[in-house]
């Protein structure tokens, strides 16, 4: 797994180094800027995962490389932890309506640096994996879904829902009445999956649904969500057959995430290759 990278902004050297021990510790890959500028080129060449940024700084200061990294279309994403000796409440306001996220005063204790640093990514790592059109959680956060029930050994299973033709139907249909199917979809797969006690719930994208769930209860999931969806087929009315696939594979045994992955594309593979509405579940007949 790749670091997360952390561009540290500070022109005092006392200061810069005690923030990258602290958080070099804690795992990351801190990258020194000594002044706004050079903070600004970091910023651009390494899309780091947050910015720790000094307020009194040369040749630009922090409140300026703030409003600059938030006033772009691109770097507008990027976390910005203030770190300065500014702690009147005026000096917090201004931080905050140049475009920081948080903001923490010098002297600081290493913990509770660490522990902002750790609540910024998080929080921006979780709404940069939505899926814009229906809200869910994408491919990132499945991963970190399916390495806790690798580790943790839980007796749970994996079910991927995919619709078959949506691409013919999208084009006969035009995108926006295509994008209203995906959003019920994902709606649908919600709705059903919570109410049946689904640890994750995520959108791929495109119309591929993922579902975390315990194994018991995978098989009448999968079972229920493409029954769900062919009674209400008559709700995106077109001449193109689609069909829902459900593949169902069981993390039990599974010694890795790729090993699971290649499960699951086996068995989706045979879903697809079926005639109707189905759902697969993994076993020793499925070719990977």
């Amino acid at each position: 797994m790749l670091l997360k990278k952390i561009v540290v902004a500070e022109d005092d050297d006392s200061i810069a180094h005690l923030v990258n021990m602290a958080l070099g510790d804690a795992g990351f890959l801190c990258l020194r800027a000594r002044d706004g500028v050079e903070a600004m080129n970091l910023v651009r060449v390494h899309a780091p995962d947050l910015l720790v940024l000094d307020v009194m700084m040369p040749r630009l200061s922090g409140h300026d490389v703030a409003k600059k990294i938030k006033g772009d279309a691109i770097l507008s994403r990027t976390p910005i932890l203030m770190l300065t000796a500014l702690s009147a409440v005026d000096d917090k306001l201004q931080g905050f309506e140049s475009g920081a996220d948080d903001y923490l005063v010098k002297p600081f204790d290493l913990r509770e640096l660490s522990a902002r640093v750790n609540a910024l990514i998080r929080t921006s790592r979780r709404e940069r994996d939505r899926n814009s059109t229906t809200n869910l959680p994408g491919a990132a956060a499945l991963e970190d879904a399916v390495a806790a029930l690798l580790k943790e050994k839980r007796d749970s299973a994996i079910v991927h829902f995919d619709l078959v033709g949506f691409g013919a139907y999208a084009d006969e249909v035009g995108y926006s009445q295509a994008e209203t199917l995906v959003v019920a979809l994902g709606q649908l797969v919600l709705e059903l999956s919570r109410a049946r006690g689904a640890e994750f719930v995520g959108h791929l994208g495109g119309v591929d649904f993922i579902v975390v769930m315990p194994n018991a209860d995978a098989e009448p999931l999968a079972s229920l969500i493409v029954s769900a969806f062919q009674e209400r087929r008559a709700d995106w009315p077109s001449k193109v057959d689609l069909a829902m696939k459900g593949a169902v594979v069981s993390a039990v045994d599974a010694a890795s995430d790729d090993e699971l992955s290649t499960r699951l594309q086996a068995t989706m593979r045979a879903a697809k290759q079926r005639e109707g509405s189905t759902y697969v579940v993994w076993g020793p007949g499925i070719a990977t």
